[in-house]
């Protein structure tokens, strides 16, 4: 499909008037991480890289996008793989990760190549250094008021969670994936969605997916809750179902926020997709894909608002997950989560995780991931 987009492009550009505008945007990105095996080693690693987007701006509703994505060592190689940084074997690399034709009609707008997609079981799951990017079609409509209508076809991936990191690689082979979501947000505080993905011949060859969720607030109090279900078909018959719940309380005078979520799976184990997947129990590492068969995953946590104290930009969160297999054995992971807006265009962010996975086939370990972005 890019070959196509491309030469599309090429002529789009040719035909786009000399003194056209467009936007320059993109970001800087510095990571580095920490990983403490029990009986085993330290390992450490880090990248500098970045993003450079371009999008020329439209002509009779269409324009032109792409986006350079890089990831280079600087001090450390030694990755132990909870979150890769680099490509296939820690190797420095470069990819046209967005390379797109988009059309603005009406309340419609397709694009055409590579692309960052937002959606519950495919997203960017922007987490290291290069996230997720995809090589679709997909059409967004919002005629229908307080509707949004997701078309997408799927043929290729590449990025942190790709099975080939570091190049373009099919998607569900020659099949690829089809999706079809529909949002709607036209009663008030309450949010509906419904998805649909096909993957024709693939191990897990449907998925369906339902979400709500609520909020309201009262004075400095708030509190919402969601629910979720999935339906994750097998080609050799049967499927395996997915049921989750959240709830939270914000008090805005504390400046704290208090949150319980839970999943189960039944008939199997869950699938969350090309991304971090859509369940609320989801932890930094551990989530209830790890679980296995049968899996009760339970989570709870705060979120600390440092403006309150006159630090503003600052938070700080604490989490805990525990993972219950169907042989009753418990896997536990424990984040501290700070993020610090430095301005409007730069940020850190600080990831101490004690991980107590080998009951799930990850580590025992303590880790700590810290990265900067510098957004232009």
């Amino acid at each position: 499909m890019t070959k196509e987009v491309v030469a599309v492009g090429l002529l789009t550009l040719g035909s786009l008037h000399a003194e056209s505008n467009y936007t320059l945007d993109g970001y800087i990105r510095g990571s580095y991480q920490y990983h403490n095996v029990k009986n085993d080693k330290i390992y450490r690693d880090d990248a500098l890289g970045g993003k450079i987007h371009f999008e020329t701006a439209p002509t009779d509703g269409v324009s032109l996008g792409a986006g350079i994505y890089g990831t280079t060592a600087l001090f450390n190689d030694d990755n132990r793989g909870l979150v890769p940084l680099r490509g296939d074997n820690h190797k420095s690399y470069g990819i046209v990760g967005e390379a797109y034709l988009k059309g603005e009609f009406g309340k419609n707008l397709i694009k055409l190549g590579r692309q960052e997609i937002e959606t519950p079981f495919a997203q960017v799951d922007d987490i290291g250094m290069i996230p997720n990017t995809f090589e679709a079609l997909t059409l967004i409509n919002s005629d229908i008021k307080d509707t949004t209508i997701f078309l997408g076809e799927i043929q290729k991936m590449a990025g942190v969670d790709a099975e080939v990191i570091d190049k373009f690689t099919k998607l569900n082979g020659s099949k690829g994936m089809q999706v079809l979501g529909l949002t709607y947000e036209g009663i008030e505080n309450l949010s509906l969605m419904s998805w649909y993905y096909r993957l024709s011949g693939g191990e897990i060859d449907t998925i369906s997916y339902l979400e709500a969720d609520y909020e309201q607030e009262f004075g400095s109090y708030g509190y919402s809750f969601g629910l979720q279900y999935a339906k994750q078909g097998h080609n050799i018959g049967g499927s395996t179902k997915v049921l989750g719940g959240t709830l939270s309380f914000t008090a805005k005078n504390m400046g704290l926020t208090l949150t319980s979520s839970y999943n189960e799976t039944k008939d199997g184990s869950a699938f969350s997709g090309f991304g971090g997947g859509p369940f609320f129990s989801n932890s930094e590492y551990l989530i209830i894909d790890n679980g296995g068969d049968n899996c009760k995953a339970k989570w709870i946590g705060g979120e600390f608002d440092a403006s309150i104290l006159g630090l503003d930009g600052l938070s700080v969160g604490l989490g805990k997950i525990t993972l219950e297999q169907e042989d009753k054995r418990d896997s536990t992971e424990m984040d501290l989560v700070a993020s610090y807006a430095i301005d409007k265009d730069m940020e850190i962010h600080l990831i101490y995780s004690d991980l107590k996975g080998s009951n799930v086939g990850e580590d025992d370990a303590k880790h700590l991931r810290v990265y900067a972005n510098y957004n232009f």
